[in-house]
């Protein structure tokens, strides 16, 4: 399942403003394409073991520094990692290795992304949440952290966010496209078949209007997802209110009077905290 069918037919936890012009953009195809070996040697020796995933971050005095840049999905293609879109199974990957890294003794996680797909966005901040409890991580937020990129991040240790980031857009949305007006005047009709007991079948399909049972069932998983979502901010940012987690957004000054942050500052800064936090 790539990312585009996924914007058609799958819960989103995405900043809205910000997914038109995301799907316009083609610039960056050969953005964020360079990783390093995937055995590394160290921890080889280290371990007695090969380990067999391999290593996306960079580390500096001993912080490590991993990348959650653009669009956030799972099972990404070539293609949408060419448009700089990063995969949750890569982060997944980065945190467990950084866990048992002997060279990292914290984690920055530089995170400027408008969300993504809901599905692997849980898993992605559990394996963050679990690293957390190993190494102290400090998410730095330059330009953006919503929606699943703020679920991402939210069991950091700290949240450091410049003054005007956009942070927050809690909540998920599912949206799919209806084609059937303009195919009803260009002299188009779509037919449909399921069998009776699969009256669900064809939720979100195109090429017509959905049913009431269909749109329950979008709203329903709709909800689900986003209880989800906000029982874990509640877990992780215990001073964040319902209120503020009704799908807006906020600057980084008004993200940390709300608690959603824990600091405003720069890049610097997140990595004096990193530095501080794990010489405890």
């Amino acid at each position: 399942m790539n990312f585009v069918h996924e914007i058609l037919a799958e819960p989103l936890a995405f900043h809205g403003p910000s997914l038109l012009p995301w799907l316009n953009r083609r610039e960056r195809i050969a953005a964020h394409m360079a990783v390093t070996p995937r055995e590394d040697q160290g921890l080889k020796e280290y371990f007695g073991q090969f380990v067999n995933q391999r290593r996306d971050y960079e580390v500096q005095q001993g912080i490590a520094i991993i990348h959650a840049n653009d669009a956030l999905a799972r099972n990404t293609t070539p293609v949408d990692r060419a448009l700089g879109m990063t995969d949750y199974s890569q982060l997944v990957a980065d945190f467990e290795m950084a866990a048992l890294d002997p060279n990292v003794s914290a984690v920055l996680l530089d995170l400027n992304s408008p969300g993504g797909s809901a599905i692997g966005a849980p898993e992605a901040a559990a394996a963050l949440a679990a690293l957390a409890q190993q190494k102290p991580v400090v998410s730095f937020v330059e330009t953006m952290a919503a929606s699943a990129a703020y679920y991402l991040c939210s069991a950091s240790s700290a949240i450091v966010s410049s003054q005007s980031a956009i942070v927050g857009s809690i909540g998920t949305i599912c949206s799919f496209l209806d084609f059937a007006g303009l195919m009803e005047r260009i002299g188009i009709t779509g037919h449909i078949f399921t069998p009776a007991q699969s009256d669900l079948k064809a939720t979100g399909t195109p090429f017509r209007a959905p049913t009431l049972a269909e749109a329950n069932f979008l709203q329903s998983r709709t909800e689900a997802l986003n209880a989800d979502f906000t029982a874990w901010v509640s877990q992780h940012r215990a001073s964040v209110t319902a209120e503020a987690m009704r799908g807006q957004y906020f600057t980084g000054t008004q993200a940390q009077a709300l608690g959603l942050v824990d600091q405003v500052g720069n890049r610097a800064d997140a990595l004096a905290a990193a530095q501080a936090l794990a010489a405890f």
